[in-house]
């Protein structure tokens, strides 16, 4: 991966500071994708240098390449206790982690994944994040239908809910846009609740998907026992809504007990955004869960007062679901456009993929894990590939040659920056690399 500056780089400091042979030429070998040579090379100079993270996340990166998942993970996870954070380390640990089909463990991995000298490598990680997630939900949605019997006697988790779209009852069906999003913020509400565990809304569209409600996702009381068994929590969240003020009446059922407590809210157009705030704090009354001060602080904070801003929101993620990319990027640049402070759209048109692998979303929870990877990398490849060009029109000192697209007074990217960091340290053992090498 980042082909021309690793080799750039990677000579340099080569060239100047390798003072242990065997790393050396391990290097070389790692260029000419010898990668079963470089193991043991790496290997011998580790057992005298075992403080050399650098050298560690190498010989991980190898042993992923020569298919030696578990070896890769030990060695990667033992750089990262290392050194923290290091981003070759945490992607190709998330990699090895796809290999070996654990595609919850390489999100855990890559949720985490900074890279301030790889803005848009940073940025491809958070698209591809989004797809496994459609991924793995699938995936948990298909394999909790499969055990429906036994998860029917199993006690779900007393303190984690799920929150259910809103059912439209409007006689023109003109608060459908409300549906996903106010779902959406009620969760996000919840969940400053530090008491208890909101199932994520990509995984609650994963299962209505699998249990055929995906086209209107309403879970009245009937359904909402069956569809808390399944993910494993104890109360679901669902409701309606009506127009004149729009009122909402939320139903908080337990998957056991089938017992059912109603909650509901009225405003008028205009505080929309006052909405999911109360709901949260009518659903905490409904459950008796006591809230702090700053709880009841954070649940009360809007996240957008926009009223376009936020139908823009719902509409995207209603495309998003559909895996219709490009359409739900647009929607969510529009709400971003009408309030520039709304995060959760800056986050989900930060996050949505510029493109997909399958003519359908629905097939992605049969994709491989290895498959992933191998996509995963080339469209990483392609990201460094990019920055690289990105930074190779940036002049630092001068300020010159600022790329199109830049803002004025934005911060640059110095790219020659790791290798400074080597030029301060005479008596370096190891490389300090910018980029990984292809592979």
């Amino acid at each position: 991966m980042f082909k021309k500056s690793f080799f750039i780089f990677g000579m340099l400091a080569l060239s100047l500071f390798f003072s242990g042979c065997g790393t050396m030429m391990a290097e070389f070998k790692m260029r000419q994708e010898s990668y079963e040579e470089a193991i043991p090379l790496y290997r011998e100079y580790l057992a005298e240098h075992p403080d050399q993270f650098r050298v560690r996340s190498r010989l991980g990166f190898a042993s992923l390449k020569t298919g030696r998942m578990d070896e890769a993970i030990v060695e990667l996870e033992k750089a990262l206790d290392q050194e923290p954070g290091d981003p070759f380390s945490v992607l190709y640990l998330g990699m090895a982690h796809l290999n070996k089909e654990e595609i919850g463990k390489a999100i855990q991995l890559w949720q985490g994944y900074r890279n301030r000298n790889q803005p848009r490598v940073e940025a491809e990680i958070n698209r591809l994040l989004t797809i496994l997630q459609v991924a793995d939900s699938q995936r948990r949605a298909q394999e909790s239908l499969s055990m429906e019997d036994q998860l029917m006697t199993v006690k779900p988790d007393a303190n984690t809910l799920a929150v259910c779209y809103y059912d439209d009852l409007s006689p023109d069906k003109s608060l459908g846009a409300f549906q996903k999003g106010l779902a959406a913020m009620v969760i996000t509400d919840i969940s400053r609740i530090k008491s208890l565990k909101v199932v994520e809304r990509i995984r609650m569209q994963a299962l209505l998907e699998e249990m055929k409600l995906g086209q209107t996702g309403i879970v009245d009381e009937r359904t909402a026992p069956r569809v808390g068994r399944l993910l494993g929590a104890e109360s679901i969240i669902a409701g309606n809504l009506t127009v004149g003020s729009i009122q909402v009446t939320t139903t908080v059922t337990s998957s056991t007990r089938g017992s059912a407590k109603s909650v509901t809210v009225s405003v008028e157009k205009e505080k929309f955004y006052e909405l999911s705030g109360r709901i949260a704090l009518g659903v905490a009354k409904a459950m008796s869960i006591p809230l702090s001060p700053d709880e009841i602080a954070a649940i009360g904070v809007p996240q957008t007062t926009s009223y376009d801003a936020f139908i823009y929101y719902g509409q995207a993620l209603d495309a998003l679901d559909a895996g219709d990319w490009q359409k739900a990027k647009d929607l969510f640049e529009k709400a971003v456009e009408e309030d520039p402070q709304f995060g959760m759209a800056r986050r989900g048109r930060d996050m949505c993929p510029d493109e997909i692998w399958l003519p359908n979303i629905s097939d992605l929870g049969s994709m491989s894990g290895s498959d992933f990877s191998e996509k995963a990398e080339a469209s990483l490849e392609e990201a460094g590939n990019e920055q690289q060009a990105n930074d190779e029109l940036i002049e630092p000192e001068t300020g010159e040659g600022e790329s199109p697209g830049e803002s004025e007074g934005a911060p640059k990217i110095d790219f020659r920056e790791p290798l400074k960091e080597v030029v301060d340290k005479p008596a370096l053992e190891s490389p300090d690399f910018p980029d990984p090498p292809k592979g």
